[in-house]
């Protein structure tokens, strides 16, 4: 493969415009985030800029879907309910609820000087669409799956 392709590092084709939030942030932050920025994840740091979650549109999905069910015994049989909260309230929660009480906190980062195919073996493995991008444990850009590709194919075709 072509020497320009090999020596191709992370922080050579990352974005260093970082959406992102503060482990303060409310869910609603993160729903305000995704549509403001048109994404679909957020990379969650602490006052260090260290990767501390991500949140996804799945998990606040999850979150309005869930419903706990409750069993009752009666009369030798046992029957299952499903709390019924109103949308608009479980709705309402999100809106000082932590982005913390669902985000994912087990993320996997990038370092900024991997080379590209290293991170495509990675993300890949990983199943992972969207990284963040860390340098001495800092939060310095994002790099997906798609950005990758494009680079690589513009390359290619040139």
């Amino acid at each position: 493969m072509s020497e320009k392709y090999l020596n191709k590092k992370v922080k050579d084709i990352m974005k260093t415009d970082v959406y992102a939030l503060s482990e303060q942030a409310t869910i609603k932050d993160a729903i305000d985030g995704f549509v403001k920025n048109t994404t679909s994840g957020l990379i969650i740091h602490d006052e260090h800029k260290k990767v501390v979650g991500f949140v996804s549109d799945g998990d606040i999905m999850k979150h309005i879907a869930k419903r706990d069910p409750r069993y009752v015994y009666i009369l030798g049989s046992v029957y299952c309910f499903f709390e019924n909260e109103s949308f608009e309230k479980t709705l309402k929660e999100l809106d000082s609820m932590s982005v913390m009480e669902i985000a994912t906190r087990k993320v996997i980062s990038l370092e900024a000087d991997i080379f590209l195919d290293e991170a495509a073996k990675i993300m890949y493995a990983k199943k992972i669409k969207k990284a963040p991008v860390v340098e001495n444990g800092e939060l310095v850009g994002v790099i997906s799956r798609a950005d990758i590709l494009r680079y690589i194919l513009s390359t290619y075709t040139n």
